[in-house]
């Protein structure tokens, strides 16, 4: 039977989700915790792969397995887990469903507080930026809205057929003292939201308007700067 798991993680002493031999990956604890509870080794497969020091809140992946806990999986995974992981719902599914290709639709934020130095609290969690204009920000995200060409938000690295996507939502607001970027799309590039940000934050600090920001979505444009990681976090997945 196929089991879907949503789990969220810490990502700052992970290197990624993906399997990487000799290093602390998202992926690898998973299958250690599935087999140590099963007896079994499984592949278990993500909704798309996190960089290191990327966060998820609602990651989900599926696995294959002969044994049938259902929705006990949740407590019983969490057992064998490290506390920076933590499976917050499982379910079985149609072996129909994979949780990568049967997405609509995915959410990412991206975090950011404003200080002169690095927060003791924050520096993990979020990214530290100058004084922005907010304002201007929120106008700006509205120009990636659509079906669009972005090429120049993705980083090398990563293979795919097409670099257009649709983006059904983007805004930026300040909430708690935080500036928080998120971001929905039909699916999402290498680096694409970080670059995003990147971009908007430029934006924010008056050296960038609305009109270059629109030439990046054109045909041979380049952008070179990449968010950091550790302000990134997938928010959501939406399945059919």
């Amino acid at each position: 039977m196929r089991v879907k798991l949503t789990i969220e993680y810490d990502g700052t002493n992970f290197n990624g989700w993906q399997f990487q031999p000799g290093l602390r990956t998202v992926q690898s604890e998973l299958e250690s915790a599935i087999c140590k509870l099963t007896g079994v080794e499984s592949r278990v497969t993500a909704s798309g792969r996190t960089d290191a020091g990327v966060h998820a809140i609602g990651q989900v992946a599926h696995f294959d397995t002969q044994k049938d806990l259902g929705s006990k999986y949740v407590g019983a995974l969490n057992y064998y887990l490290p506390p920076d992981i933590r499976v917050v719902d499982a379910e079985n599914v149609s072996e129909e469903f994979h949780a990568r290709f049967s997405a609509k639709n995915k959410t990412y934020v991206y975090v950011m507080y404003e200080a002169k130095v690095d927060s003791a609290i924050l520096r993990n969690r979020a990214a530290r930026v100058q004084e922005l204009d907010v304002s201007a920000m929120n106008a700006a995200a509205s120009v990636f809205v659509g079906k669009n060409d972005f090429a120049a938000f993705m980083s090398t690295g990563s293979e795919t057929l097409t670099t257009v996507r649709t983006v059904t939502a983007a805004s930026v607001k300040r909430d708690n003292g935080l500036i928080i970027f998120t971001v929905s799309a039909d699916g999402f590039l290498y680096n694409m939201v970080r670059k995003m940000a990147a971009a908007l934050i430029e934006v924010g600090k008056g050296k960038m308007d609305t009109t270059i920001l629109k030439t990046l979505l054109t045909p041979g444009a380049t952008f070179t700067p990449v968010a950091p990681p550790q302000g990134l976090y997938l928010y959501k997945v939406e399945y059919k």
